[in-house]
C-alpha cells in the first residue's frame, strides 16, 4: 500500500487526503496548529463566534456543492451565488472533513528528505516520520519554498511565480447594532468588508450583542503587515468612529493577521507535480478560487496521484 504524507491540514490537504483514504491509500496529515482547517477558521470568546479567515462558502463546482449544500443559507446582498454556513462556524467543516483521517497536529515540518525510494519529514522537535512514497506539500509558497531550499525540483519556479497579500481582521461585539443588514462594504475606507456574525444561521445573540468580522483591504494590511496588535486595533477603531459617527462602544474585540490570506498571481492551474522524486503542491493559491479553489485543487491532485498509482 502507498503511504502519502500531507504537509498542511488546510481544506485543501484535507481533501486531498480524503481522496486518497478512501481509494485505500494510507495518509498522514501534518499540522502546525492545535486544529484543522486552517482559513476556515471560527474564533470562540465567551458565547461569541468569529469566522475571521473565511466569511462563508461559495461556488458551483458540482462536488464542492454538494458538500457545502447541506449547511445553512446565508442570504446577503452582494452574494455571489447562495453562499452556506456551518451552525457551529465556519471551521466545522473542516472539522467533518478531517473526522476520519490521522492528522498530526502541533507538528511544524521542518525539513523534508529522501532516503533511498522513500521520503523522511522532520518536525520541530526532531521526531522523524518515514517511509513515503510520495509528498505533497498544501503549504502557502514561501513555506513551502522553504522546504524545498536544499531541493532540485521544478516545483520552485512555479512557487515562485505566486504573489500572496496578508489581511488583518478584526472581531466586535457592539451593545449597538452598527447597520441593519448581513454584511456591509464601507466606500473609501481602508475596511472592505464587515460581515455582521449574528446575521448568521444559528447565531442570533442576545439583545444589546451584535457581533461583526471587519477585514481590512490587501493594499492597507501588506503597508501594515509587521504592525503590532495594538496599533492595528486603535487604527480599526478610529475608522469605525469615522464610518458610523462617535466612538462605538464594544464588549470584546480582537484582531488577527493572516500573513498569506490573499492570491495576487495564482500558479494558474490546480496543482503541480514532480513524478520522478514523488513530490507535488497544491493549495488555494493554484487557483485563487477561495476556499471552493482549494477543494478543487486538493481533488484534482488526488486523482492525478490515484491515476499514476493506477499505471505505475
Amino acid at each position: 500500500m502507498e503511504r502519502i504524507a500531507i504537509i498542511g491540514a488546510g481544506l485543501c490537504g484535507l481533501r486531498c487526503a480524503e481522496v486518497l483514504q478512501n481509494a485505500g491509500l494510507e495518509v498522514q496529515l501534518f499540522d502546525k496548529s492545535r486544529g484543522v482547517g486552517g482559513r476556515l477558521a471560527t474564533r470562540r470568546h465567551q458565547h461569541w463566534r468569529f469566522d475571521h479567515g473565511c466569511p462563508s462558502l461559495h461556488g458551483d463546482q458540482d462536488e464542492w456543492q454538494q458538500l457545502i449544500g447541506g449547511y445553512p443559507r446565508w442570504d446577503t446582498a452582494r452574494a455571489k451565488g447562495t453562499q452556506h454556513l456551518p451552525s457551529l462556524g465556519i471551521n466545522q467543516l473542516a472539522k467533518d472533513l478531517g473526522a476520519t483521517l490521522r492528522v498530526q497536529r502541533d507538528c511544524l515540518i521542518e525539513s523534508i528528505e529522501q532516503t533511498g525510494d522513500d521520503w523522511l519529514v522532520r518536525d520541530q522537535h526532531g521526531a522523524e516520520f518515514d517511509g513515503f512514497n510520495h509528498v505533497v506539500m498544501t503549504l502557502p509558497p514561501l513555506q513551502a519554498l522553504t522546504l524545498l531550499a536544499r531541493l532540485t525540483t521544478p516545483l520552485r519556479s512555479h512557487l515562485q511565480a505566486v504573489s500572496m497579500a496578508p489581511s488583518w481582521v478584526m472581531m466586535w461585539v457592539a451593545p449597538t447594532q452598527l447597520f441593519d443588514a448581513a454584511e456591509h462594504y464601507p466606500e473609501q475606507s481602508f475596511i472592505q468588508r464587515i460581515s455582521a456574525e449574528h446575521s448568521k444561521p444559528d447565531r442570533g445573540l442576545p439583545d444589546g450583542e451584535y457581533a461583526y468580522v471587519l477585514e481590512a483591504s490587501a493594499a492597507w494590511s501588506s503597508h501594515h503587515e509587521e504592525a503590532d496588535k495594538d496599533t492595528i486595533e486603535e487604527a480599526f477603531t478610529k475608522e469605525l468612529s469615522r464610518l458610523f459617527g462617535n466612538k462605538p462602544a464594544r464588549l470584546h474585540s480582537a484582531v488577527h493577521r493572516w500573513r498569506y490570506a490573499h492570491t495576487r498571481t495564482p500558479m494558474g492551474k490546480p496543482f503541480a507535480l514532480d513524478p520522478t522524486i514523488g513530490l507535488s503542491i497544491a493549495g488555494d493559491w493554484c487557483l485563487g478560487q477561495g476556499a471552493g479553489g482549494a477543494y478543487r485543487s486538493g481533488t484534482a491532485l488526488a486523482h492525478q496521484l490515484l491515476e499514476d498509482s493506477a499505471t505505475g
